[in-house]
């Protein structure tokens, strides 16, 4: 097992990409902490886990809740080898010139300052206990515009300098950062993306004939590609981003 011995805190465990990162590592013998807003859920979901598995909640917006954070996977399995910045926020279809400052600061706050304040955290604990990874999710959106979704555009793409930024700043300390990108995944959160009496089916189908293969790349996908990234064996691999999206690349 890839990840036997390894500790791991994912953010916005519960929702569709996170779920399926929990249970990828876990099936690798990974010991997992879930985080999230709800502390509720996110037990229920590491008690369905099982193997040990343990939840917290946690704001990525907050300073104070990433030590928190840090302090129960450490009080819990004794440190942090690995963290998934997974939690994010989208407010879908709205015009460029009809954003609010505050619906803009929150995506920079969850997607922006939560990637920073993780990438720090993660950064002070590993140095100490001799190494570490961090994958921070990006998106499809961090290098393509979508003039509905600029926040959304603007708050990954400084999720992809910090991932740059963090990982020379880390290296040094055995501690890689890389982010994986995905794009249109059938979630909650893409199908918020849905208009007024849509219709979802053909949406998904809109959706999938961007890509070159036709289809939606899967949570599943997306956690093989998170697993990838924070893999041992992957350990020349830091500063850099892999898409995970079926080849729909810019330009493309």
């Amino acid at each position: 097992m890839r990840f036997a011995n390894q500790n791991i805190l994912v953010t916005g465990g519960t929702g569709g990409i996170g779920r399926a990162i929990c249970r990828a590592y876990a099936a690798e013998g990974g010991r997992v902490m879930v985080a999230d807003l709800a502390e509720a859920p996110a037990a229920a979901f590491a008690d369905e886990l099982g193997g040990g598995a343990a939840s917290c909640a946690l704001d990525v917006t907050h300073d104070a809740a990433w030590t928190a954070a840090m302090n129960a996977i450490e009080a819990q399995f004794g440190r942090i080898d690995i963290l998934v910045n997974n939690a994010g926020f989208y407010a879908p279809n709205i015009a460029f010139e009809d954003m609010t400052i505050d619906v803009w600061r929150r995506h920079f706050a969850v997607n922006a300052d939560g990637a920073f304040l993780g990438c720090k955290h993660a950064i002070l604990r590993m140095k100490a206990s001799g190494g570490g990874a961090i994958v921070n999710i990006g998106s499809g959106m961090s290098i393509t515009a979508n003039p509905d979704g600029a926040a959304y555009c603007g708050s990954k793409a400084a999720m992809l300098m910090t991932t740059r930024t963090a990982a020379k700043s880390a290296g040094k300390y055995n501690i890689r950062v890389n982010a994986v990108l995905p794009g249109a995944v059938d979630t909650p959160m893409l199908m918020g993306n849905l208009h007024k009496d849509g219709d979802p089916a053909a949406y998904l189908a809109l959706m999938a004939g961007y890509s070159p293969m036709n289809r939606l790349a899967t949570a599943q996908d997306i956690a093989h590609g998170v697993l990838m990234m924070s893999d041992p064996a992957s350990h020349a691999i830091t500063g850099v981003f892999l898409p995970v999206d079926c080849g729909n690349m810019p330009g493309a």
